[in-house]
């Protein structure tokens, strides 16, 4: 089974969480710039938010996919503000006909004051062992 762990992170908090996602499944985490085009069973994606909003690469690479990408999408990702955005990468995968796995993964990101240190190692652990899970294809 083919695994690809794709993100976009602006300040490497994201793209930590990745890195440990792929380091959990021996694959490459690939930037969301780099992975137009991209076919496997599963694809595990992950993004920062910005202002409660998704990155235009984000948006740009959700919108570069085909309904024959892949089995299904699991989705990760950093954020201060919560999970709403990642129901709106569901809601954008979902109109392409897409499968999103139900199993979210929400790490607290740093910004200001709020949730300083984060992510850290035990969420990282917490990332690896969500990938392992998700990775499956039922």
């Amino acid at each position: 089974m083919k695994v690809a762990v794709v993100y976009q992170s602006r300040t490497g908090h994201t793209k930590s969480v990745a890195e440990s996602i792929a380091d959990a499944l021996g694959v490459q985490a690939l930037d969301v710039k780099d992975a137009h085009g991209i076919q496997a069973d599963v694809i595990l994606l992950g993004s920062g938010v910005y202002a409660a909003q998704l990155d235009e690469s984000t948006k740009a690479f959700i919108d570069s996919l085909n309904s024959n990408c892949c089995k299904k999408v699991a989705l990760y990702g950093t954020s201060a503000g919560g999970r709403k955005p990642f129901g709106m990468m569901a809601k954008r995968l979902e109109r392409k006909g897409l499968v999103v796995d139900a199993d979210f993964l929400y790490i607290p990101g740093a910004w200001a004051f709020l949730n300083k240190g984060r992510p850290n190692a035990d969420d990282l652990k917490v990332a690896a062992e969500w990938a392992v899970k998700v990775a499956k294809v039922d």
